[in-house]
């Protein structure tokens, strides 16, 4: 029995050897499978973001180019407004009854009322009245 135990023994062990190997290699392709799959998911997720990143760009892209140009037009705004009141406050000096209402616009501001506009600018009752309450009126708005 020990010969034919000695016999078969090698037979027995290649036999033992090829179907070990035989599971190792189907969880070897079983094991490949899987990371193709995930390295597939992980590509098509980088193809996405990818995409994502480059709509973002052009978008940031887009908005910068807006907000510069608002920004000028802005700029150009401002300093027309600002030429705008250099031309007021010219025009103003120019007329001597401007300089008057001028003088009384801002006497109402600091809080003078009729008799004192009557008085310091030689304005009619009425006018003073209307004067008073255009100002009043315009005050409200700004708030």
């Amino acid at each position: 029995m020990p010969d034919l135990l000695l016999k078969w023994l090698p037979l027995a062990i290649s036999l033992l050897a090829v179907v070990i190997a035989v599971v190792l290699v189907k969880r070897e392709r079983k094991a490949r499978q899987e990371l193709d799959t995930k390295f597939t998911a992980a590509e098509l997720l980088l193809k996405t973001a990818r995409q994502q990143q480059e709509s973002l760009t052009k978008q940031f892209h887009e908005l910068r180019a807006g907000a510069i140009a608002m920004s000028n037009k802005m700029a150009d705004l401002a300093r027309q407004q600002d030429e705008l009141s250099e031309r007021q406050g010219e025009m103003a000096m120019q007329d001597p009854e401007g300089r008057l209402y001028s003088r009384a616009s801002k006497m109402v501001e600091l809080g003078a009322d009729v008799n004192e506009l009557m008085k310091e600018c030689d304005l009619p009752k009425a006018e003073a009245e209307l004067l008073l309450r255009l100002q009043q009126r315009m005050s409200k708005r700004r708030r």
